[in-house]
Parts: structure tokens; sequence; C-alpha cells
């Protein structure tokens, strides 16, 4: 059936003629033509999603295959300075045994002035005897140098005996008494005395002495950090 309706007053009179099916179908076109719409969107952002991810994806690999490469050269770059960490570790190793061997090497114009200022008036050192203790220990980092310098004065450094000849008698005790006050001397004591052993009316005598580790030259002292 037609629906009727009234014109408000002043207006022009219009009568809707359409069948509720036809506004109906009217009705579900437009709300189809909606979803079309919206699907359409929804398609066309899953495309350019798809698209973004996929260009992000070749730009990673393209990225991890510059990476690799840098990787490949600095691998190269390491092996050719090879031979160059291996004469360092050559070097290091020549050095350490450098400095045990030679650890103990001595400072021996020093040694004998020690001697020779304490001898007393006319006697002169004519003869030596004398065996290099251990090597110093290596420095490290961090220790204190007066308790390095403590330490050199208690550890043996050369050990052995002196040999001294005089014109005349000498009173060996006090000779020895004044070489134990002498810098570097850990200890000395009488060995013996021979009259005329190297001329006659001279006398001869020997002495036993310890220095401390202070006669080390230190040229080839290890140290511990490089």
């Amino acid at each position: 059936m037609a629906r009727i309706v009234t014109a408000a007053p002043g207006g022009v009179p219009r009568v809707d003629l359409l069948p509720r099916s036809e506004i109906e179908r009217r009705e579900r076109e437009a709300l189809s033509a909606v979803w079309v719409r919206i699907c359409l969107l929804a398609v066309l952002l899953a495309a350019v999603l798809i698209g973004g991810a996929f260009v992000w994806n070749l730009f990673a690999q393209q990225r991890l295959s510059a990476e690799q490469d840098r990787s490949q050269q600095l691998i190269g770059q390491i092996a050719e300075l090879s031979d160059v960490s291996k004469a360092l570790a050559t070097e290091s190793e020549l050095q350490g045994f450098r400095s045990e061997a030679m650890g103990s090497d001595f400072a021996w114009s020093g040694i004998f002035d020690k001697v020779r200022n304490s001898l007393p008036s006319g006697t002169s050192l004519i003869g030596f005897a004398l065996t290099p203790g251990a090597s110093p220990a290596a420095t490290t980092s961090g220790v204190d140098a007066a308790k390095k310098a403590s330490a050199a004065k208690k550890a043996v450094g050369l050990t052995g005996t002196l040999t001294i000849d005089s014109p005349t008698a000498v009173d060996l005790g006090s000779y020895v008494r004044s070489l134990r006050g002498v810098a570097g001397i850990l200890s000395a004591d009488a060995n013996a005395t021979t009259s005329g052993a190297s001329a006659v009316g001279r006398f001869t005598y020997k002495v036993d002495i310890t220095f401390d580790q202070t006669v080390y030259s230190g040229r080839f002292a290890e140290e511990a950090t490089r």
C-alpha cells in the first residue's frame, strides 16, 4: 500500500508511492556499499603493511649482508696481523727469559766501592769468590716503592768471601763490624787469617760476606705491567 504523507502547512503536498520492499532494498544496497568500502580499505591497509614489511625485510637483509662482509674483512685483517701477534708474544717470552737469566745482574763497581771504602788503611782487596742469590721478584703495579726497597734490603743478593791483603796485622773483628754497618751488606764474619801467604811479612785475611739485593743493577728487572 502507498503511504500518504501530509504536507506541512504552507508546503507542497508530497506522496511517497515506493513500496516498503523497495525502500528496504535500497537500504540494503547502501549498507552493502558501506561494507564493500570497509573491506576495500582493509585490503588496502593489509597490502600497505605487507609491502612495508617486505621493504623492511629487504633493508634488514642488505644490512645483514653488509655486516657479514665487514666481519669477513675484519677476520682477514686479524689473520694478517697474526704474525705481528706471534712476534709480540715471542718478544714477551724472550724478555721474560732475559729477566729470569739476568735479573741478578750486579753493579760491580758499586760492590767494590762498598768494600774498598771500608778497608783499613794500607790494606787492599786482592780476591773474592761471590755467588749471586735469587732474582728479584717482578714488580707489580700499585706496590709502594718504599716497600719494594725494603724487601730488596732483606733479600740475599750476593754471598761469598773476600780476600784482603795487609802489610801489618789487622784487627779483623773491628773490620768485620765496620763492614756490617755498610749499606747493602747484610752480614760479615771473619773466616781465616794467613801470615806470609802473598809475600813474606804480609797478612792475608778472608771474610765471609753477604750483600742484599740493592747491589743488583736493575737493568734487566722484569716489569709485571707494560
